[in-house]
């Protein structure tokens, strides 16, 4: 669960570094602006999109595609290809790993998980910081009460979304309960 974050972040990233770099390498070699960035690396070259979007379909189409984003976007795609510019070299390569990874998965993958993504961004910072608070007391349980919680949740999958929601609260309460406590 919380690779696949990685992967969509890393993704806008690398997203992000091919998007902002294309026009510039466009009118430094005089050309159209459809090269997408590290394919020489075995990195990013084009496709993908941007939070959820279909984003541009091949390096012909990526000039165009950024021309259409609205300034705003392309201002914030330009602020985080900085962010990635001023990464260190270990986990620049990182980020591209795991952008390559995210390309390989099935489209049903892919869509989960823009839908967990989107789903992330729409929460406030109040839910966020709980989100994290949890993660990090998850990686603190025992390696076989972790497995057991990730086999419960995913067991979840399976009953209607009214006792899922039921089921998660009740795994909540078992495995931190201190959490509970603390939110009364």
């Amino acid at each position: 669960m919380f690779s696949k974050r990685l992967i969509v972040l890393s993704a806008g990233l690398l997203l992000l570094a091919g998007v902002v770099a294309a026009p510039a390498d466009a009118k430094k070699n005089g050309g159209s602006g459809g090269g997408g960035g590290y394919s020489s690396s075995g990195g990013y070259s084009g496709g993908g999109g941007y939070s959820g979007s279909s984003g541009p379909r091949g390096n012909g189409n990526l000039q165009k595609w950024w021309q259409d984003l609205p300034d705003n976007e392309r201002q914030m795609l330009r602020d985080r290809y900085e962010i990635f510019r001023e990464l260190p070299e270990d986990q620049q390569d990182r980020l591209r790993r795991r952008w390559q990874d995210y390309r390989q998965l099935p489209p049903a993958e892919k869509q989960e998980m823009r839908k967990k993504y989107n789903r992330w961004r729409e929460m406030d910072p109040e839910q966020r910081e709980r989100m994290r608070g949890t993660f990090r007391k998850y990686q603190e349980l025992p390696e076989d009460q972790r497995r057991q919680l990730r086999r419960e949740l995913h067991e979840l999958r399976d009953l209607p979304p009214e006792q899922q929601e039921r089921r998660r609260e009740e795994l909540h309460r078992r495995y931190f309960p201190e959490e509970v406590e603390g939110r009364r």
